[in-house]
């Protein structure tokens, strides 16, 4: 189903999607860690690619960006969510944590699974970003810190107060 002709949100907040992840899918930026959570399982369940990749942490959006097709070719069934707790993750916070289980069925396969995750999300000028758990971090710099116009240790090509600063 497409974004358009969805009424109610896939996250479950039981509001109708316009009035909840579609405000974030279309450019709001989401104000806590939860939204954006909430807002990125929406973002899975309706394929909206380009938004997962855009939330993910900007440093580890190249990567991501390299497994478009794949994510493009999921064919997994997400059906439910459920928040279990968070931490920190407001708007006035830095960095947040966000339990939660999230239903799926991976097609053709017909059973029920659950992805069972605590994930970890950072602020950068007033956006939040999901961390993601299985892609690299930005390497550490053992002999100095990055300069602002020193190129991105996270290998965007970007200047470091441009990316992850």
């Amino acid at each position: 189903m497409t974004e358009a002709h969805i009424t109610s949100c896939p996250c479950g907040s039981n509001k109708a999607y316009s009035a909840c992840c579609g405000l974030y899918h279309s450019g709001s930026p989401a104000p806590t860690a939860e939204t954006l959570m909430r807002s990125r399982y929406s973002a899975y369940a309706l394929k909206n690619i380009d938004y997962i990749i855009k939330t993910t942490w900007r440093c580890q959006q190249p990567q991501l960006e390299q497994d478009r097709n794949h994510l493009q070719q999921d064919s997994t069934n997400w059906l439910r969510l459920e928040v279990l707790g968070t931490e920190a993750g407001q708007p006035e916070d830095h960095t947040g944590i966000v339990e939660f289980k999230a239903w799926y069925k991976d097609l053709p396969a017909s059973h029920e699974q659950v992805m069972h995750e605590t994930s970890e999300f950072i602020r950068e000028n007033g956006q939040w970003y999901y961390i993601h758990p299985a892609l690299t971090r930005a390497p550490a710099m053992k002999e100095r810190k990055p300069e602002r116009n020193d190129p991105c240790p996270c290998g965007s090509g970007r200047k470091y107060k441009k990316c992850c600063m």
